[in-house]
């Protein structure tokens, strides 16, 4: 297995950054968790907890022993937290994120990283709700990381050692290619269930009265906070071309279904054998 670094800053210790903090405990009880976390109940809980060994309010000195660090928090806070995170890291040090965009945020890490902290992209494609409270060590374990080419090789390859010694199964791809992938899989159908589940409360009370499991399952990403899923899908420039696709391959549908039940039959068993060609 690969050795994990003897020191690691997390900054956030909302779901992602506490399960990424209770993962590495698990790997290795020895390494040293730096954490960054503005709330107050969240830092003494992490402490007691034994998930971080110092809990900063603020980005502070002690990230100056941190060979390695992760923003945990909201895209829009990472993109903040780039500079000051980074200023102080020690010369050498990789800084690398768990937002859900990656063109913008890479973008913006060649401008706000400093010199002599390589950045690298990553995105861990599993999440979901509950924050600290919610944070498990096997969160990791199983799940599937993207990690971004565009930056300095040996960093690149850091960021893939540690998510692959947490359990994870880790993706290369550049940023841009990470984004239209993203698009499609989990930013747009976002939208889609959001987009959805405003025309059912339009469509009237007794839509909402026999509403299913169904359209539960299909409206369940709409539950996501805008701060959380919305700013990460505002972020993603693919997304009209996503959006165009979907739009295409309704629009088909509804002609097939219009046209007879054999076209009906056909397009909707094809459209079957793709959801079960992706999920099997």
């Amino acid at each position: 297995m690969t050795a994990l670094p003897r020191t690691v800053g997390i900054a956030g210790l909302g779901l992602m950054g506490a399960s990424l903090a209770r993962a590495l405990r698990a790997a290795d009880p020895a390494v040293r968790i730096v954490a960054v976390e503005p709330r107050d109940d969240v830092r003494a809980r992490a402490l007691a907890d034994g998930v971080a060994d110092e809990a900063l309010a603020a980005p502070g000195p002690a990230l100056a022993g941190c060979p390695l660090a992760v923003l945990c928090t909201p895209v829009a806070s990472i993109e903040a937290l780039m500079a000051p995170v980074s200023r102080l890291l020690p010369d050498g040090a990789v800084l690398t994120d768990v937002g859900g965009a990656k063109e913008r945020v890479v973008a913006e890490a060649r401008r706000a990283v400093r010199p002599g902290v390589r950045f690298v992209g990553a995105h861990p494609m599993f999440g979901g709700h509950g924050g600290y409270a919610a944070a498990t060590a096997e969160r990791w374990s199983g799940g599937t990381v993207a990690v971004c080419t565009d930056g300095d090789p040996a960093a690149v390859e850091a960021v893939a050692a540690l998510h692959a010694a947490l359990g994870a199964k880790v993706v290369r791809c550049a940023a841009a290619e990470h984004d239209a992938a993203v698009a499609m899989v989990s930013h747009l159908p976002y939208l889609v269930a959001s987009a959805l589940a405003a025309a059912v409360k339009e469509a009237g009370p007794l839509a909402a009265r026999l509403a299913g499991p169904g359209l539960k399952d299909m409206t369940r990403l709409a539950s996501f906070p805008f701060d959380i899923q919305g700013e990460v899908s505002r972020r993603n420039a693919h997304l009209p071309a996503a959006a165009r696709r979907l739009e295409g391959h309704l629009s088909r549908i509804l002609g097939a279904i219009a046209d007879s039940p054999e076209a009906a039959r056909s397009a909707l068993e094809a459209a079957r054998a793709a959801r079960e060609e992706l999920f099997s």
